[in-house]
């Protein structure tokens, strides 16, 4: 896909890190993977980066407007007043709208009737407290009444504005940055780590965990009024919900405190003899095998979660998550799992147009690329933008127009060394006229624009790439963690395994070593390769998944190759064997191609 070359390179290696972790008692494999994900500016930080025990968990109290919010709610509650739920429609969105009704429902006596959902339709509405969103809400909803966003809501002022004025109070929960002017004043209480004002050290939790912080300090303020007993359940048991979410939006799992904890613990619930429907739901829909890991959540669960939400109302993955049935939860999972295969079958015809675009501005020099696909589906720009940002090693802004108006949305995602929220802001403080609504985090944004005002934007985004990363080396890389130095074996599996769950930030080890190519032989579609590969004597076996682009093979049996490859595990008709997991392959020498 690409139109330049693929590097493989290694990792830089903190040396403090690497000292103090081996102090720790980390093995020197171990030592050196963590010191590949962390710089020497963590080394004060270090024990609590690395701790996955919930007692080292960051507690509400320090969130900014928590007091605020937990009296709020449990006025509300008091009172008998409705309460409308208003979340993202993605997974982070859609987990944290079901942590939300659970802990009000199951948890604080909140009787169903008096909560309502709603969840902005990606085309038709957007992303946030959007004005067709805010319509609807003031149509149908029963005032007053208590509203809580979760995983959005921070620069959504003037809606909130509207709704207050018409009988809502609204409490945002969110995690995505904060307009310079400061949250929304409109709002009784704006609960956001990233807030200027904000005495929470963690900046890099998820949308979902803030709502769960949420309602933990509602749980202690019912327990001193009274309201609950004090030995009244605690919330663990929907750190199942929060670490899918957590997992799914891709948030920093190197520099958080929290969320390799939140995940570990998460998945833990999800491994246990009786675990919630939609996890044994989800678990035969997408095919799974050995225990549920962070790669599940990321690549099966997550995709099929948010795939509702792509294509469809998002309120169909809460009620999939909220499920008390087996045969419901798994009728409603085929019904997400179908949902995912069309998304790809739009992603692949989106990415066959986008390449091209994508590849002419790199050969015309650009730092970043913008996309404009007038056939495009803005549910799937995020995973296409995301796609065409590692295949490029460059930001990408993939816009097509809005369902409905004369404005264009685009989903934004990044490399390493691009802010995508800052870059958007300071787009914005450029031409505060072209942008009808942005927002985001480091990683990932969306924007929604008047049409007029793409080629404004997409000088702007290139220029703004280019000074940012005027001193790192663009284009297209695999960046691995060196040479295995002892040979593939389920112990080095094991030894990695004790550092999960990896994800952004906190990848998944990569190694990368000479091989020659035994055996070659196309699987699934045809798309994908199982080999045979010989390092230092010793044949193993390998998979590459996506190898086969337009039918044609890249390596062939006899070549020499240098590959970048992941350590596997895979399970088939009760055998569990160990193999490679191939990233990326760079021939060294020829040799003849068979399939």
């Amino acid at each position: 896909m690409a139109a330049e070359a693929v590097r493989i390179v290694d990792r830089p290696v903190a040396a403090a890190i690497l000292r103090a972790a081996l102090e720790l008692g980390y093995t020197p494999l171990q030592a050196r993977i963590i010191a590949g994900r962390l710089s020497d500016a963590d080394l004060a930080n270090l024990p609590e980066l690395l701790n996955l025990q919930l007692s080292g968990l960051t507690p509400p109290g320090l969130l900014p407007d928590i007091d605020i919010a937990s009296e709020c709610i449990v006025s509300a509650i008091k009172q008998g007043l409705p309460i409308l739920l208003i979340s993202d429609f993605d997974a982070d969105g859609a987990s944290a709208h079901a942590v939300l009704k659970f802990a009000f429902r199951d948890y604080f006596g909140v009787p169903e009737a008096r909560i309502h959902s709603y969840i902005g339709h990606r085309l038709w509405d957007g992303y946030g407290v959007t004005e067709t969103l805010t319509d609807r809400i003031l149509a149908e909803a029963p005032r007053p009444a208590l509203i809580i966003t979760a995983d959005q809501g921070s620069t959504d002022h003037e809606r909130i504005a509207r709704l207050r004025d018409h009988g809502f109070t609204v409490i945002v929960t969110d995690h995505h940055g904060v307009p310079a002017d400061g949250p929304p004043t409109a709002a009784m209480a704006c609960v956001n780590p990233v807030r200027e004002d904000s005495a929470f050290p963690d900046p890099y939790i998820a949308g979902v965990h803030v709502a769960w912080l949420l309602c933990c300090a509602v749980r202690r303020r019912l327990i001193q009024d009274g309201d609950l007993p004090a030995g009244a359940p605690k919330l663990g048991g929907l750190l199942d919900l929060v670490a899918l979410g957590t997992m799914a939006d891709c948030v920093d799992l190197a520099r958080s405190t929290n969320n390799k904890a939140i995940i570990a613990r998460g998945l833990a619930i999800m491994n246990a003899p009786v675990a919630r429907p939609v996890w044994q739901a989800l678990y035969v829909a997408t095919n799974c095998k050995g225990p549920i890991t962070a790669a599940t959540l990321a690549f099966s669960f997550a995709p099929v979660i948010n795939a509702r939400g792509r294509l469809d109302s998002a309120l169909g993955s809460v009620d999939l998550l909220m499920s008390d049935s087996v045969p419901v939860a798994e009728g409603l999972a085929l019904h997400s799992v179908e949902h995912n295969t069309e998304r790809k079958a739009v992603q692949s015809n989106m990415l066959r147009r986008s390449t091209k675009q994508a590849a002419q501005q790199v050969r015309d020099g650009a730092a970043a690329i913008t996309i404009f696909d007038p056939e495009g589906h803005a549910g799937v720009h995020g995973i296409c933008a995301a796609r065409l940002a590692e295949s490029f090693g460059r930001p990408v802004a993939y816009f097509s127009p809005k369902a409905e108006g004369q404005h264009i949305t685009a989903s934004l995602r990044t490399v390493h060394g691009f802010h995508v929220r800052d870059a958007l802001a300071e787009i914005a403080g450029r031409y505060p006229n072209d942008f009808i609504a942005w927002g985001g985090h480091a990683g990932a944004g969306g924007v929604t624009l008047k049409r007029d005002g793409l080629q404004r934007f997409a000088e702007a985004w290139a220029s703004i790439a280019a000074s940012a990363l005027r001193d790192h080396r663009v284009g297209p890389e695999i960046v691995t963690d060196g040479p295995l130095e002892v040979a593939p074996s389920f112990a080095v599996v094991e030894e990695l395994a004790a550092l999960e769950p990896f994800g952004r930030q906190w990848e998944p080890p990569v190694f990368r070593s000479h091989g020659r190519i035994e055996q070659v032989r196309p699987v699934g579609d045809g798309r994908h390769l199982k080999l045979v590969v010989k390092m230092d004597a010793t044949d193993y076996d390998a998979i590459w998944f996506g190898a086969v682009e337009n039918g044609v093979c890249p390596v062939g049996v006899g070549q020499t190759v240098l590959m970048a490859y992941e350590l596997d595990v895979n399970t088939f008709r009760d055998t569990t064997t160990l193999q490679l997991r191939i990233r990326h392959v760079a021939l060294v020498s020829e040799g003849g191609c068979t399939q």
